[in-house]
């Protein structure tokens, strides 16, 4: 697909979608509203997702609901740009959109581990039986109900493990999945956007190995060859050598030196709880990485990238308002939980 014409066409219809985008008063109107209902009704009368919500009936809505109906309009918007690739472009996208039945799971996976019961999902967007995976009392019993699905294999050999690092495997190895599948994929578009795919998606895996290894040695007391061999290959600027020190590291307090003199130190040189904020800010990071893709425009599948985890973290600040509405934040409690930067949030 790699030639400019058919790029030009993507572009176009990209930076036609790209001008729907919620604007940051848009996004500073929802944080004033009062409830579910309120945001609902702003983001169906002002905003471009009047087109999954406007048969809905807005007193009856509830959180859930519209987080269903909100992630539907990705979908939407995909099925608009797909069109323009061939089979193999497409093949990757498809792959990309992955990722929302993979948090899928991982939200089952949580609920199980609290003993929580699963509720019913529709399924907008692959493959997978939703009612008979929230009809799953146990683990066991919603891994066997995978069996035929691709995600069986990456799930069930951890299936011994104790609760404490089940989830902690479990989702790695789904995003493990989920990362190959793209770098398979990736091998057979054209070679410039293979470079440009691994590039971009190199920081995201980055940003994930040094998360996961900070997690597994703060939590879950990891021996070093464990957290290596739970690793992504193929970071950006993170090889296998930088990768082995970060686990060997003897303490935090090394692993995080380490870290402070990368390019990714913004995510301990902070005041702020660096758990509780850590994937915010790099979701903040790729946030501004793929608001600089877009705006160079280049005649790649960057631009498309772009657009795709642009449309993916409006959505998410969308989620994070609504949440937290219905915990009671205030106003500047809400923006320092945004990807995006309202005026006056923190870096």
């Amino acid at each position: 697909m790699g030639n400019p014409k058919r790029f030009a066409a993507v572009n176009t219809k990209i930076r036609s979608l790209e001008r729907k985008f919620m604007t940051e008063e848009d996004f500073i109107n929802i944080m004033n509203k009062k409830n579910t209902e309120e945001i609902f009704l702003y983001l169906r009368d002002n905003t471009e997702y009047r087109d999954v919500l406007e048969n809905l009936d807005g007193s009856k809505i509830h959180r859930p609901d519209l987080e269903r109906e909100i992630k539907v309009h990705i979908f939407v918007q995909f099925r608009k740009i797909v069109k323009y690739f061939d089979e193999s472009y497409k093949k990757l996208f498809q792959i990309l959109l992955m990722k929302y039945e993979i948090e899928d799971l991982k939200f089952y996976l949580r609920k199980l581990l609290r003993n929580e019961k699963l509720t019913f999902r529709v399924n907008e967007y692959g493959d997978l039986d939703y009612e008979k995976l929230s009809n799953a009392k146990d683990i066991n019993k919603f891994v066997e109900e995978l069996r035929d699905t691709e995600y069986y294999k990456a799930l069930k050999p951890y299936l011994g493990e104790k609760n404490k690092k089940l989830l902690f495997y479990m989702v790695i190895s789904l995003d493990k999945l989920y990362f190959s599948k793209i770098k398979e994929q990736g091998l057979k578009l054209s070679k410039e956007d293979s470079k440009n795919l691994f590039e971009t998606i190199g920081r995201n895996i980055d940003l994930l190995n040094i998360e996961w290894i900070y997690r597994g040695l703060k939590y879950y007391d990891l021996f070093p060859e464990e957290l290596i061999n739970y690793t992504l290959p193929e970071g950006y600027r993170l090889k296998y050598n930088d990768i082995k020190k970060l686990c060997y590291a003897d303490d935090l307090k090394e692993f995080q030196q380490i870290i402070l003199n990368t390019e990714y130190s913004f995510l301990f040189d902070t005041k702020k709880d660096v758990d509780l904020f850590m994937e915010r800010r790099i979701e903040r990071y790729l946030y501004f990485k793929f608001i600089s893709l877009i705006k160079a425009s280049r005649m790649d599948i960057t631009v498309s990238l772009a657009y795709f985890y642009l449309l993916e973290y409006e959505v998410k600040d969308i989620f994070s308002i609504v949440e937290g509405i219905e915990y009671n934040l205030s106003f500047d409690e809400m923006k320092e939980y945004l990807i995006r930067r309202i005026k006056g949030s923190g870096k």
